[in-house]
This record gives C-alpha cells, sequence and structure tokens, in this order.
C-alpha cells in the first residue's frame, strides 16, 4: 500500500534541510545574498576551472581568447552554484560548462528572451521547465536539454548578445547527479540570444 503519508513526508524532509530551503529560495527569488563570492581573471578561465559551491562565481573572461572550458561541481541534493559574467563577453570564443563525471543537466525547456532595452540591461531571470515549451514569447527562443547532457556551450558572439556585464548562470540541484538551469541575460546591442546558447553530450 502506498504511503498516505508520503506528500507530507516530503515536504518535512525539505523544511528539515536547511540548505536544500535557503537554496532553492535563492534560485527562486535570484538572491544571493547568503553566498559567497570568488573573482577570477581572464586567464585563469580561458585556462579552465571547477566552479565553486556555494559560490557567486565572477569571471572576467571576455572570449577574446581561448575558449573556456568550466567544470561544475558534484550535483548534490540542495547544491547551488551561481556564474557571473564580469566582462563584456562578446570576442566570438565558446565557455563551455561541464558537469562532474556522472552528472548531467536535468531534462526541459529553457526560454531565452530578448527585450532589446538598451546595453547592460538585464532580462528577467529564465528558468529550465520540465514541461514542454512549444511558443517563444518575447522574441525569444527555445532551448531543450536532456538528461544525457552534460555540456553547455555558449559562445561569446561579436555586437549582439546577452552575455554583457552582469550576465549570470546559476545551477540548483534537487535530485543527486542533476543540475537545474536558469539564466539571467545581460543586453549587448540588440541583446539577441547568443548564436550557440545548447546543451549537448560531450
Amino acid at each position: 500500500m502506498a504511503n498516505p503519508q508520503y506528500g507530507q513526508n516530503s515536504f518535512d524532509d525539505i523544511l528539515g534541510n536547511a540548505k536544500f530551503l535557503k537554496n532553492k529560495l535563492a534560485y527562486m527569488t535570484w538572491n544571493w545574498a547568503h553566498l559567497g563570492y570568488e573573482a577570477k581573471a581572464d586567464a585563469a578561465t580561458d585556462t579552465g576551472y571547477t566552479l565553486k559551491e556555494q559560490h557567486v562565481n565572477g569571471s572576467l573572461w571576455d572570449g577574446d581568447g581561448a575558449a573556456a572550458s568550466m567544470v561544475l561541481p558534484s550535483a548534490t541534493v540542495g547544491a547551488l552554484v551561481v556564474f557571473r559574467f564580469n566582462a563584456q563577453a562578446d570576442g566570438a570564443a565558446s565557455i563551455t560548462f561541464t558537469t562532474a563525471s556522472g552528472d548531467y543537466y536535468d531534462q526541459g525547456t529553457l526560454m531565452l528572451t530578448v527585450n532589446n532595452d538598451g546595453d547592460g540591461q538585464l532580462t528577467h531571470p529564465n528558468y529550465l521547465q520540465s514541461w514542454v515549451q512549444t511558443v517563444a514569447t518575447s522574441g525569444g527562443t527555445i532551448k531543450t536539454t536532456a538528461r544525457t547532457h552534460d555540456t553547455l556551450a555558449i559562445a561569446a558572439t561579436a555586437t549582439n548578445n546577452q552575455t554583457n556585464i552582469g550576465a549570470e548562470l546559476a545551477w540548483f540541484c534537487e535530485e543527486k547527479g542533476y543540475w537545474n538551469l536558469a539564466f539571467r541575460g545581460s543586453e549587448l546591442g540588440s541583446g539577441a540570444v547568443n548564436a550557440t546558447f545548447a546543451t549537448s553530450a560531450a
């Protein structure tokens, strides 16, 4: 017989996990006040490094040099990671965010919106949804992820993109081994979605 208290028990588990609850609320409200901060130079990002959990990982990567290969920490339940573009990333190179061995991106659709409000203007946060979005709004585009995908690639497109100063990516883990993904763009030029913004199986 199914446990009639399953839903209540699951909710109680969430309430009892302070880290999960705090990070989930931060992820949904886009408020990183309780996280640590670590800054990296452009050269360090060109080389690639593992992002820190419970941190906003700020980077001066501008896309003018080498393609950057970043690695996410292990996807443990309640983990939260943020990557912030601290420079205008429009140099045409690509940056990738690959999961730790055995981890993946969760499946769903991510609708990236385009506002064209002006340079440095931030879009609202766009979250990966488990349901299938089929109609893009606000001049945007829909990206699809799968549970076999372990890499996110973003091209630092010249002139018009969403990786201007202040753009942020956020990852939150609700199920061990899988990352939820969200993105808040910062407009450059028309604020068009970057030429490459997609997950894949490496």
